[in-house]
C-alpha cells in the first residue's frame, strides 16, 4: 500500500468513507486527513477515530492565521492528546503569496505549533509558500535538532533543498511533479536522498496530469509516486516501498496490511 500523507477530506465534496474506500481499492492507505483550523482540526481528529486507515494532522494554516483566536494553539493540543489517531501537527508555516495574514500574524503561530511539535514529539508539516527564507529561519531558531519537519509540497529551489536536507527535513512532493513543463521539479526530486523523500496529494488541490485542474483524490498519489520513480531511474514498486517506508517512518504509524 501507498499512503498519502497530506490530503484534506474535509475539502473533498464527496463522503469521506466512499474517498476512502475507493484509495484504498486503488492500492492507497493509510491517509492523513490535514487541518487547517480548529475546526478543521476537530473534523480530521473525529474522521480519523472513525475510519479505518485515516489518521490527523492539527494545525492553523497560515492562510487561517488571521481568524484563530489566542487560545487555539491550546486547543490543537488538547485535541492532539486526547487519542492516539493524531500522526502530526500542521499544516503550519508561511504563506506570502496571498495576502490573508500579516506575516507577523502567521509568525507567531507557526512558532507556537513547532513549539506544540516538538511537546508531543509528533512530526511537523510546514507550508512555504513564495517565503523561503523567513520558514528555513524560523525553523533554524525555534526547531531543536530531534524535532521531524515535513516540507509539504515542496516549492523551492536548489538552495532551499540543500538546506533541507542538511538539516535532515523531508522533502515531500505532490501534483506538480507531474506538470509537462516542470522539468526543474523533477530534477531537484531526483536529488533527494532515497529516505528523505515523500509523495502526498493535497486532495482536493493540485492535482496531477492527466487531471491537471480537476478536483483531486488520494488515489492519484500514485501518479505523482510514477513521476518520482521515472525522474529518478527507478521502478514504480521500487519508489512506492521507499515512499511507504519513508512515510511510516516521518509519521511513526504502522504498515498497513498488504503493503509490500
Amino acid at each position: 500500500m501507498l499512503p498519502d500523507p497530506h490530503a484534506h477530506l474535509d475539502l473533498i465534496e464527496e463522503e469521506p468513507g466512499a474517498v476512502v474506500e475507493r484509495a484504498r481499492a486503488a492500492g492507497v492507505a493509510p491517509l492523513i486527513t490535514i487541518g487547517i483550523n480548529v475546526d478543521s482540526s476537530e473534523y480530521a481528529v473525529a474522521l480519523a477515530e472513525r475510519l479505518e486507515g485515516v489518521y490527523a494532522s492539527v494545525g492553523i494554516h497560515p492562510n487561517d492565521a488571521s481568524t484563530a483566536g489566542r487560545g487555539d494553539v491550546e486547543r490543537l493540543r488538547r485535541l492532539a492528546v486526547a487519542g492516539d489517531r493524531v500522526a502530526a501537527v500542521g499544516e503550519t508555516g508561511l504563506d506570502y503569496y496571498r495576502d490573508r495574514s500579516s506575516p507577523s500574524v502567521q509568525k507567531g503561530f507557526f512558532r507556537a505549533q513547532v513549539a506544540l511539535a516538538a511537546e508531543l514529539d509528533k512530526a511537523l508539516i510546514v507550508h512555504d509558500r513564495q517565503a523561503h527564507d523567513d520558514v528555513l529561519d524560523l525553523l533554524e531558531s525555534e526547531a531543536g535538532p530531534g524535532l521531524t519537519v515535513v516540507m509539504h509540497c515542496f516549492s523551492g529551489d536548489r538552495s532551499v533543498l540543500d538546506e533541507c536536507l542538511r538539516r535532515g527535513y523531508y522533502v515531500s512532493f505532490a501534483g506538480p511533479v507531474t506538470f509537462r513543463k516542470n522539468e526543474e521539479t523533477r530534477r531537484l526530486a531526483a536529488l533527494v536522498p532515497p529516505d528523505r523523500i515523500l509523495a502526498e496529494t493535497d486532495a482536493p488541490f493540485l492535482s496531477p496530469e492527466p487531471f491537471r485542474g480537476k478536483p483531486n483524490v488520494p488515489e492519484r498519489v500514485r501518479l505523482v509516486a510514477a513521476a518520482l520513480a521515472e525522474a529518478r531511474g527507478v521502478t514504480a514498486p521500487e519508489m512506492e516501498a521507499q515512499l511507504a517506508g519513508n512515510t511510516r517512518s516521518a509519521f511513526g504509524f504502522p504498515d498497513e496490511k498488504g503493503a509490500d
